[in-house]
């Protein structure tokens, strides 16, 4: 937590010093630009004080609040790493006009001022579309894939895979609603949701993730929880999602159709909230050898354990939410084993990742990363030759 604050203020004070200090106006103006994004800054911590109870990144604050919070939250980061682009480029103008004698020119001046301004702006419009973006509805992509042990002569499966719903103060009941008829418009054989359903308790987001209630898919509703689905009272979530009509595996397995197998594992972090994490072994228990397995498993960082077992041909994740934008892509996958985004092989096992259904609030910004339904159609391998 104390690196988070560490990080974010020196993201402030860069962007002050940067862009807002250097503006030829007087400095109360200056004062009253650089507020704003201390609360950018420090949003985190101006939402836990006025909702002490809720937890630390996802508190239950009216979106009235959350939304301009994040807006400038988001356009602190996107604004500090276009700066940073900028830096070498900076440099090397300094030594040209250093060698000319025109560094501290006035027109100089005004060049460096009219780029930082730029630079400002053009975050200001990525942030904007960015979390406009966030909370479109998601497009749906369609994937094929081949399992090895399906019967030759079995008919295809589709799966319908939603992850990081993450029902919140913005995301309500109708968005949801909406959602759902998406989702049961594809005509799926079964749905899956690989975790992360809500940031809140029952108690505040109950209704507005009841519509869940309405899925239809002639092979079963299944989920897995993911680390944000505990801490907000995990027991009564996992009863709500059973009287949805969402059938919870953790750490269990239930018939797929087609001679497949579905496992769900839960996720590490129940480990810090005192249930069960995530059991892989007691997840195929009782699996036949040679059944081919789809699993749900919220992380993808779990991928390589579930390749080492023959029968798991297929895991399905969500938790990286995609990276969300170019640059911070690369960051969320250093952290997710360098899984972030799409389809990947572990030898016969594979991995895909899904960007997510919807994202959590407290970054919702999508640049070139647009959220998704993915609609799998499971095949049985072809023969070779």
């Amino acid at each position: 937590m104390r690196m988070v604050f560490i990080v974010y203020a020196m993201m402030f004070l860069y962007i002050t010093l940067r862009v807002v200090w250097p503006l030829p106006v007087r400095w109360w103006w200056k004062l009253l630009l650089a507020v704003p994004l201390a609360a950018g800054a420090f949003k985190f911590s101006i939402l836990h004080r006025v909702n002490p109870a809720g937890r630390y990144f996802a508190p239950d604050v009216d979106a009235g609040l959350l939304l301009p919070l994040t807006w400038l939250n988001v356009f602190l980061i996107l604004c500090s790493m276009l700066l940073l682009m900028a830096e070498l480029p900076r440099l090397v103008a300094w030594c040209i006009l250093r060698r000319r004698g025109l560094q501290g020119s006035e027109g100089a001046l005004r060049a460096r001022r009219w780029v930082n301004g730029a630079l400002a702006a053009l975050a200001a419009l990525a942030t904007s579309v960015g979390m406009y973006q966030a909370f479109s509805a998601p497009r749906v992509h369609e994937l094929e894939l081949e399992i090895p042990g399906m019967a030759a002569d079995a008919p295809p499966v589709t799966v319908a895979l939603l992850a990081d719903l993450h029902a919140d103060t913005v995301k309500r009941e109708p968005y949801f609603r909406a959602l759902m008829e998406q989702v049961n418009a594809l005509g799926a054989d079964a749905v899956v949701i690989s975790g992360d359903f809500v940031d809140g308790s029952l108690a505040a987001r109950g209704r507005d993730l009841a519509p869940l209630a309405g899925l239809r898919a002639p092979l079963g509703v299944f989920g897995v929880p993911g680390n944000h689905d505990y801490g907000s009272g995990y027991a009564e979530w996992m009863e709500f999602f059973s009287r949805c009509g969402v059938r919870m595996l953790p750490n269990a397995h239930a018939p797929l159709g087609q001679g497949l197998e579905l496992a769900g594992v839960t996720d590490p972090a129940a480990e810090w909230a005192g249930e069960e994490g995530p059991d892989l072994a007691k997840a195929l228990s009782g699996v036949p050898a040679g059944k081919p397995v789809v699993l749900l498993a919220h992380q993808p960082v779990l991928a390589p354990q579930a390749a080492q077992d023959s029968r798991v041909a297929l895991q399905l994740s969500g938790h990286t939410h995609g990276g969300m934008f170019p640059g911070l892509a690369q960051i969320v996958a250093k952290y997710n084993g360098g899984y972030v985004n799409g389809l990947y092989s572990l030898g016969h096992l594979r991995l895909y990742v899904s960007p997510g259904t919807s994202l959590w609030s407290g970054m919702p910004v999508r640049i070139f990363c647009p959220g998704e339904i993915t609609l799998i159609t499971l095949r049985p391998a072809r023969a070779e030759g």
